[in-house]
This record gives structure tokens, sequence and C-alpha cells, in this order.
């Protein structure tokens, strides 16, 4: 078995996640599922635990079958060495419970801290009449993203853009908006149960289009924010990477590279790097959970390769199996089926940076 890499960027982001693990046995096995195989010096330095505390982990869960020891190949120098591997038993223990974090206490006094910073925002929420349960689903994700939002100027065009946003969410077809929006008095009761198009809601709302074009389409939709957009016809359908169709659908992707990268590096199968096969597969998993429609499947499609390319660099595929990622983006239909995929294609047969918003997916009309 050989060893693999993954990008510094993220190998920073894992370790300092590890760091914050209280349970000492679960932090051996995360380092394990997502650094990969790893010597005992490394998993005492990666761990910031002690060598006999390591040591009694690594017992542990050898004898409960959720590690083993195998004969790791360096890459880079071809030298042999005995490493510690997770083993599918381990990867189901480490995934039966939440994380608890040692930072969770600083994590709930910053969410306190930005739902106070949200006051306003909350008071014109409810002067327009929005039930709690809606309000309360929007304050749970806006508070996550953090200072970035707060840099914005805090006004009724913002807040109207949010709720544009929440209101074309994927989740439900704007089901939660339908379920929680209480229409006035004045005639309007006619939209409940529809989807309004963005010049219905401008005008219900009496918002300038043009600072929901560029707030809900352009400024809110970069990576700092977390939004994903994608477009069929006229219509808008939002995502948020910490709602749950965002955490399931990039926890499917992480969780579907971690696998190819086994496979390639055990030489399992000799199949291409497929990214409308992964893309595909991923949606039906997404489509049996209930969380993706048919109607948009071909449109989220076309995003998940985009997502697939961009997770695969970010975890060193391009270092890895550079050949393999290369066949694979190359002989893909979807990725050159959208406006961003084609500018992701080009930034990586050109060797630039990668610098198109993959937080929107724009379907290229034939």
């Amino acid at each position: 078995m050989e060893t693999w890499n993954i990008s510094k960027k993220l190998k920073n982001d894992l370790l300092k996640k590890s760091a914050n693990i209280e349970d000492n046995s679960r932090r051996i096995l995360f380092i394990l599922r997502n650094l990969g195989p790893q010597r005992f010096t490394n998993l005492v330095k990666y761990s910031n635990l002690s060598r006999s505390t390591v040591s009694k982990y690594l017992k542990l869960h050898t004898k409960n079958e959720n590690i083993e020891q195998k004969l790791i190949t360096d890459k880079n120098s071809n030298n042999q060495y005995q490493g510690y591997v997770i083993t599918d038993k381990g990867i189901e223990k480490l995934g039966e419970g939440p994380l608890r974090l040692k930072d969770e206490l600083l994590i709930i006094n910053e969410l306190k801290e930005n739902v106070r910073r949200l006051e306003e925002l909350i008071d014109f929420y409810k002067k327009i009449n929005l039930e709690d349960p809606f309000i309360i689903h929007i304050i749970r994700i806006v508070s996550k993203i953090g200072e970035n939002f707060f840099e914005l100027q805090q006004d009724r065009d913002l807040f109207l853009s949010v709720f544009y946003i929440f209101y074309n969410s994927i989740l439900g077809q704007g089901a939660l908006a339908n379920k929680y929006w209480r229409f006035d008095k004045e005639g309007t009761q006619q939209f409940k149960g529809y989807k309004l198009s963005i010049d219905q809601f401008c005008k219900l709302f009496k918002v300038r289009k043009e600072a929901i074009n560029y707030l809900a389409r352009v400024k809110l939709i970069q990576n700092d924010f977390g939004f994903y957009l994608i477009k069929r016809k006229n219509n808008d359908f939002y995502f948020h990477e910490e709602d749950l169709l965002g955490t399931t659908t990039l926890r499917l992707i992480k969780d579907r590279l971690f696998d190819e990268i086994i496979i390639l590096q055990e030489g399992i199968s000799d199949l291409t790097f497929d990214l409308d096969l992964m893309s595909e597969e991923i949606l039906e998993q997404l489509s049996e959970m209930g969380l993706i429609w048919s109607a948009i499947k071909y449109q989220f499609q076309l995003l998940l390769v985009n997502l697939i390319v961009k997770s695969a660099i970010d975890m060193g595929f391009l270092e890895i199996e550079r050949e393999k990622l290369m066949e694979g983006i190359v002989q893909s239909k979807m990725l050159i089926a959208s406006e961003e995929g084609q500018v992701l294609l080009e930034s990586i047969e050109e060797g630039k940076a990668i610098e198109v918003n993959l937080n929107i997916l724009t379907e290229v009309k034939v």
C-alpha cells in the first residue's frame, strides 16, 4: 500500500479540527481517516498526545479491529515502513456520533454574539410578518457565515435579498417559505403555495430588482458566504454549505474522493476517473434521501461535477494522480455543459490559478 497526499491547506484544516476533538480515541481514528496511513511517530506529532497515550489507543483500536498495520510505500522516496491504517470497522466507529470539540463553548458564545448582531434583521422579518420558524431557519445559517456577512451594509435591500435566497431554497422547492409565510390582507394571498419570480418578489416587497440581482445573484454567491446558486430557465435555486443539502453533498463528495484515492493507490481498478458517473451516483444518493427533486437534477449534476473537480484539486489529486484526474476531466461531457465548468477546464489545462466562482452554475445555452 502506498502513501497518499493532500494539499497543505486541507491538511492544516484537518489537523486544527483534530486538535479540538475531546475524545483521544476518536482523534486517532479521525487522523487515520482523513490523513491516510501514518507511522507511530507521525500519530504522536499530529495528535498532540503523549507517546504512551497514542500507544494505548493504538493497542485498543487494533484489538477492536478498528485499525491495522500494513506495509506502506512512501510514494516520494519509494521506501517502505509499517504504518497504521483505519479499517472499515474503524470508519463506522468514527461515524457513530458527532465529534465533540473542545472549543464548542467558544462556538456557542460566537453564535450568541452573531444572533445579537442580527437583531435588526430579525426585527425587519418580524415587521413583514415572517413566522418564527422561518426566521430561526435563516438565522441558524446566516449566523454561521460570521464576520463576512456583517461587513455588508445591514439594510432593507440585504435583508430582502437574504429572504429571496431562502424563499428559493432547493430544500422543499421553497416549501419552507410557503409553509411559514403569512400574507397580508391586500390581495397577496394568491401567491401562497406558488414560487415567486424575481419580478413578482420585487413588486410584492417594493424592492429594486437591481439590488436583488446584485446581492442575491452576485455578492452573496461567493465562497466567503457559502451560498450556492443554480439557474433553471428564469428560476433561481439556492442551498448553503451549512444546510442539510450542503453538508450532505460536500460529505458525499469527500467520501467518494477518499474511495477513489484508495482505489487508485491499491490498484483495485483500472477504470477511468469518471466524473460524470461519479456525479450521477452522488446525485442519485441525494435524490433517494429526498434532498433533490427531479426537475433540477440535470442542473444540480452540472454543479456537482464542478465541485468534485475543485474538491479533488484541494485534496491533492493533481499531485497524486494527475494523469488519471486529467483523463477524467477531459472526457467529462457534464463539465463543459456549464460556463463555469468550461472556465475551470481551461484553467486546469493551461496551469492557471482557478479564479472562477464555483458557487454558481450557469448552464450553457445550446
